[in-house]
């Protein structure tokens, strides 16, 4: 178990170079913003449950300049409000090909294929692997899938996942080190 962790980590270390490359971030939802499960009340409406955590690692990568995108194959109405909370402005729902989503977005935002990181958690997220720089999952992704990313978060999927990325994509940088030191102002969601 320990080399596991080690392996890991190693692997996180080895990546540093291509993290700092990175300007576009793309999420999937279920299963990496929330812990997967979806709750139906008496209406037949969908909940989902966000961590806080995760939404205060959005504003830091906010912060930092990155742009962020949301890219689920989920309904829209929960998704939607979730991203107008942490101020995410580009929301892709009900996306069938994920690929030729990202394709677009490398396109809209003119970045090149290793300037893009994405998070996903099941096989309808292997689909992006080879157009992007970065393919990332929660711990608890599907292990078919983890077997082609290029690394693995420690944190589960709606449980800090996302938070745990951000510090490590500005790990070393003066702005992760202010908000170490002096914490963090803005308004969390």
């Amino acid at each position: 178990m320990f080399q596991n962790i080690l392996f890991k980590e190693i692997k996180w270390i080895l990546l540093r170079k291509k993290l700092k490359k990175i300007k576009l971030l793309i999420l999937d939802v279920d299963g990496v913003l929330t812990d997967g499960n979806l709750f139906y009340d008496y209406q037949g409406n969908q909940i989902k449950r966000f961590s806080v955590k995760d939404g205060l690692g959005i504003r830091y990568l906010h912060k930092a300049g990155l742009n962020i995108c949301i890219v689920s194959g989920g309904k829209e109405d929960v998704i939607k409000k979730r991203a107008e909370d942490l101020n995410i402005k580009y929301i892709y729902c009900y996306v069938k090909n994920k690929k030729e989503k990202v394709e677009i977005l490398q396109e809209e935002f003119k970045v090149k294929k290793e300037n893009i990181l994405y998070v996903g958690d099941d096989l309808n997220d292997l689909t992006v692997r080879k157009v992007v720089g970065l393919l990332i999952a929660p711990n608890d992704a599907s292990k078919k899938l983890k077997k082609f990313c290029n690394a693995i978060l420690k944190n589960n999927g709606g449980c800090g996942a996302i938070r745990e990325l951000a510090e490590r994509l500005l790990k070393g940088t003066k702005l992760l080190k202010s908000i170490e030191e002096e914490g963090f102002t803005e308004i969390n969601s």
